[in-house]
């Protein structure tokens, strides 16, 4: 007996001293890899905006922005520093896109994806396909850019997440008027079950039935889709009930399934407009 608590008290001790020397490292290596990364996005900054002489930094829907100009104080781009869900974690990324709104280029500053497959967001195989994009180009999944086989839940979010950055940057920095998604008009809508389908997050169609009664939506099924089961889930259980309940698709998104529940969205616009 008291070898065993010796031995736990032991272990305790150890495992003290183990997570005091883990605090103590991270502690020292913290500031030197945000001081590289720092030096690593001025870097970028120049490569991207070699005429930029003045900037400025913004942030605009969780999205952190540095406004490049020249010595004349005309714009020369802008780039966005953008955080998005992978497929093993958050994967933060630079776009830079010049004072004629076209992409400069796409530049990864962290990720835990997995090596050999996710890690394809690296390469030009993935990033160039972008560039020369103008952010008043469609930049559609499937037919502008695409996804890479194998690694579709990595580089899927972070082109979704392009075409929302550009709408931030036209708006914001370029002067443009971006239309904003239209909501439901259900007074056009007769009674009935209609079906629709939009892309998820594994690029795969949701497909949805919507029924709708006296002028309302009264139920809204999802009956097909190749998304994550435990991600959409999280989605399919929510997204129907709150549109529901608003009878609006201005509703928010199921945090940890934003893909999959704007899929869900989609697809009921999609049914409605039919």
């Amino acid at each position: 007996m008291k070898d065993s608590v010796r031995m736990a008290v032991t272990l305790m001790v150890i495992g003290i001293i183990c997570a005091g020397v883990l605090g103590v490292v991270h502690g020292i290596t913290a500031p030197i890899i945000e001081e590289r990364q720092a030096q690593e996005f001025e870097a970028a900054i120049k490569e991207f905006l070699p005429q930029a002489t003045q900037f400025e930094e913004e942030e605009i829907e969780g999205v952190a922005f540095v406004v490049g100009n020249n010595d004349a104080g005309e714009l020369e781009g802008v780039v966005a520093t953008v955080q998005v869900s992978g497929y093993n974690g958050t994967i933060e990324y630079n776009l830079a896109v010049d004072a004629n709104g076209d992409i400069l280029g796409l530049r990864i500053v962290s990720h835990e994806e997995t090596p050999g497959i996710g890690d394809i967001i690296e390469e030009p195989e993935f990033q160039d396909q972008l560039i020369g994009k103008n952010v008043e180009d469609p930049v559609e999944i499937g037919n502008d850019v695409d996804t890479i086989s194998g690694a579709t839940f990595s580089t899927r979010p972070i082109l979704l997440s392009v075409r929302e950055v550009l709408n931030l940057i036209g708006g914001n920095f370029l002067g443009l008027e971006i239309e904003e998604e239209a909501d439901l008009d259900l007074s056009t809508v007769e009674d009935g079950i209609y079906t629709g389908s939009a892309p998820g997050f594994s690029g795969d169609d949701i497909v949805v039935e919507v029924t709708v009664e006296g002028g309302k939506i009264t139920k809204i099924e999802v009956i097909e889709h190749n998304d994550t089961p435990d991600v959409a889930a999280k989605a399919i259980a929510e997204m129907p009930n709150r549109i529901i309940e608003a009878q609006s698709i201005d509703v928010d998104l199921v945090s940890g399934a934003t893909y999959s529940s704007e899929g869900i969205v989609n697809a009921v616009v999609d049914a409605l407009s039919n």
